[in-house]
């Protein structure tokens, strides 16, 4: 049983009766009240599960609720499936069901009277009572037919990883040995893929055959394969592909991505059954959809997309009046304050790390062992009074070593208490690598969270390989996929700083990377390892080490590892704890990098990039952040257009919301002032005169939509100049336009790249005159 993929499962909404469900469900609300509705509705499906195998459907507990025996066999029985089929977890895991679904059924017994003796489950080993459970289950009368449907339909990746894909839409429809054959070619497959490419060709792969299953309409195996024949199966992908992009339509998804997408599914639909000799190749070659990203003239593509708590962070609030070098200066130091105090906090809690290491590699030489079973009259003290004799007791026995009738943390003193013992003999968890790693991250914004989790330490021989001496270096490497084969492989070299954080950070994983050892199990291998008193897990992408917020929040409302003397209030430390992810500090790295840089190539060179590509970057260098200038220039234009038109009024404060202070600086700064003389003998006296002239004055911002725009008028009044000659502002950009554009068509760029790139964008993306010339009559 795939106790993750039961809610995919059809035939278990129909397990249990609707009554029965609802009171299940309110059971377990009332018993074990939590924010997460789906832990709730994976109980209910375990149970009823359980049911399912037993052959039932509709069940309402009523055949057994009738007799306490039948109902202990009933609970019994129950108790045994949970160990015996929910294959995909650990022991405590299943522990954890048994206890919540034995308390849940003890409160059903409850409701019509019947008194059922609670029992305890442990997290480590068999007790009698399990035992007995597994007994009665297995002399139970199962269907194994519903067993295997409850397994769902797992492949195996080329790296031995399971990943599931749900067939459950084609066992309903078609039977189990139609899916069974789907599946077979699946897993072989999955063979030569690796895990995250594997991942993203099933999620493609699933929406197209679940719509070619939806379009059969006489629902026979039979059918559905003459849908996919020679003949027919270019014809009916059209179709699928029709109806999917409907739905996209209407859930205004984009739509580049959604064409992307249903061609990888060809692609993959192509390698699985084409290729194989399963299924034929069409008559007709496949439908493929073209793709063009749409360009929204007159905008060009800037950078990625911060969250909106990002962005108000970053641009809310900045006067009109000042000087643009001074909103950026303002937007440096908002992001730098945001980042320092991250830091100091992570650095406080890092230095904490490495105290709490050295009093415990103290306490071990000083502390006393406690025997598993005493044999003298006084026992060795022990729990958070006596923490040297604790500490020196875990180390003693090592992760999963005691094997006594107690739970581990209740012989070392802390029932009920394992978080706090877990700081207190500072085993690794997701908390304290997502310092170490976030702090690297800092430091060499280069590093990706899927870097992290492919460095290993060592090599299959038992070589340390992901962490190397060359020459006065130290070096750090591992594989960044997304650069392709040949440059996959990067390296990070490693400042003082860094190169204690990883040296910690080995120090820290070694006792859990010795227990993995031990079991002969090869994520010893890996840099990053998660433990506690029983378990080691190499830390998976969906961990909390990867989507930290409770831990970040936890780190910046701690009053020990905050910098003593800051000035962010409770809602600013809140916010950056929102927004942090590894992710997200390389994006504030890299806007840090542009800001003092301007420079889209010292960015891809910070951020590891193997160039400078603008789509990659879009996640980066942030769209707001033209955006946030572009829309700094109108509301300036405005404001001061608003300021000359009512320069004589009473209410002009009122209008502008600025004091006179503040107007004085702003017609300073951005005042309309009149326009230099730009006719023909200026621009000649700047081509041939090498002494001071009117050009020295003037400053250009250069965007690509002002380069599209001077485009469009230089276009428009050399095509019909007479109707414009007697606009003085239209004929001023005219010349405007004729010297920029003249210095650009030679080439000249001032040796600026990103101006080279501008005009190439607006050249190629024209705009409409008949638009622009209607707005400049």
């Amino acid at each position: 049983m795939n106790t993750s993929q039961l809610r995919n499962l059809s035939f278990l909404s129909n397990a249990l009766s609707k009554p029965l469900r609802a009171q299940l469900l309110g059971i377990i609300d009332s018993l074990y009240p939590n924010p997460y509705k789906d832990r709730s509705i994976q109980l209910v499906n375990i149970y009823a599960a359980f049911v399912y195998s037993q052959g039932h459907h509709n069940f309402n507990a009523i055949s057994v609720l009738n007799n306490k025996s039948d109902f202990q066999q009933h609970l019994d029985a129950f108790v045994g499936f949970i160990y015996e089929e929910s294959a995909d977890r650990s022991l405590k895991t299943k522990a954890t069901y048994a206890s919540r679904l034995h308390n849940v059924l003890r409160d059903l017994a409850k409701s019509v009277g019947m008194d059922v003796a609670s029992e305890s489950f442990s997290a480590n080993r068999i007790n009698d009572y399990t035992q007995r459970c597994i007994d009665t289950y297995k002399k139970s009368q199962t269907d194994s037919e519903r067993l295997a449907y409850l397994d769902g339909w797992e492949v195996t990746s080329q790296e031995r990883k399971h990943c599931s894909f749900n067939l459950d839409f084609m066992y309903v429809k078609y039977g189990r040995d139609f899916s069974n054959k789907v599946h077979n070619a699946l897993k072989r497959f999955a063979l030569t893929q690796k895990t995250n490419t594997l991942k993203n060709h099933l999620s493609c792969l699933a929406p197209l055959l679940e719509t070619v299953s939806a379009l059969d309409k006489r629902g026979s195996v039979a059918s559905f394969e003459q849908s996919i024949n020679e003949a027919n199966v270019h014809r009916t992908f059209l179709k699928a592909y029709q109806v999917q992009l409907s739905d996209c339509l209407a859930k205004n998804t984009k739509i580049t991505s959604f064409n992307q997408r249903f061609i990888a599914a060809i692609d993959v639909y192509q390698s699985v059954f084409i290729d194989t000799k399963i299924y034929p190749a069409p008559l007709k070659p496949f439908v493929k959809p073209k793709i063009k990203a749409v360009k929204n003239a007159p905008s060009f593509a800037t950078g990625g997309k911060p969250s909106t708590l990002e962005d108000l962070r970053w641009f809310a609030d900045i006067p009109l009046h000042i000087k643009d070098e001074q909103a950026v200066e303002i937007i440096k130091s908002r992001l730098n304050r945001d980042m320092n105090h991250l830091k100091s906090v992570l650095v406080a809690h890092f230095n904490a790390l490495l105290a709490k290491q050295e009093r415990n590699k103290s306490f071990i030489e000083s502390g006393w062992v406690k025997p598993v079973t005493s044999h003298t009259r006084r026992d060795v003290e022990i729990g958070s009074n006596c923490l040297e004799n604790t500490v020196a007791t875990f180390c003693h026995y090592g992760i999963k070593g005691y094997d006594g009738k107690q739970q581990y943390e209740a012989f070392l003193g802390y029932r009920g208490r394992g978080h706090e013992l877990n700081k207190e003999l500072n085993l690794p968890t997701n908390s304290t690598l997502f310092t170490l790693t976030a702090l690297l991250v800092i430091e060499h914004p280069k590093i990706t969270p899927a870097w992290l989790q492919k460095l290993r330490l060592f090599d299959e021989h038992g070589r340390r390989s992901g962490y190397l001496q060359v020459g006065e270096q130290y070096i750090l490497t591992s594989e960044k996929e997304r650069r392709g084969r040949n440059l996959a492989q990067q390296d990070v070299v490693l400042n003082e700083f860094s190169k204690s954080v990883v040296d910690f950070i080995v120090e820290h994983t070694e006792i859990a990377r010795q227990h993995l050892k031990a079991l002969g199990k090869p994520d010893w291998k890996y840099l990053l390892l998660t433990s506690t008193l029983n378990t080691v897990t190499k830390p998976s992408e969906s961990s909390q080490l990867y989507k930290p917020a409770p831990i970040v929040s936890r780190l910046l409302n701690n009053k020990a590892y905050a910098p003593a003397e800051h000035e962010l209030t409770e809602s600013d430390i809140d916010a950056i704890a929102s927004i942090t992810t590894h992710r997200s500090i390389r994006r504030h790295r890299g806007l840090q990098i542009y800001l003092e840089t301007h420079s889209q190539s010292a960015v891809a060179d910070g951020l590891g990039h193997k160039k400078a590509d603008p789509q990659l970057l879009d996640s980066y260098l942030p769209q707001p952040l033209m955006k946030f200038f572009t829309e700094r220039v109108i509301r300036q234009f405005q404001k001061a257009i608003i300021l000359k038109a009512m320069e004589d009024s009473p209410y002009l404060l009122d209008a502008v919301n600025m004091t006179y202070e503040e107007i004085e600086e702003f017609l300073g700064n951005h005042g309309l002032n009149e326009m230099p003389d730009l006719n023909a003998e200026s621009f000649e006296s700047i081509v041939h005169d090498d002494s001071q002239s009117l050009f020295d004055s003037i400053v250009f911002t250069i965007t690509a939509p002002l380069i599209q725009l001077l485009i469009s008028i230089r276009t428009i009044i050399d095509t019909d100049n007479d109707e414009f000659i007697s606009n003085d502002l239209v004929q001023h950009w005219y010349q405007s336009a004729c010297y920029l554009l003249n210095r650009f068509e030679l080439g000249d760029f001032a040796g600026n790249d990103d101006i080279e790139d501008m005009y190439q964008t607006a050249k190629t993306n024209p705009l409409n005159h008949e638009v622009i010339k209607g707005a400049i009559c």
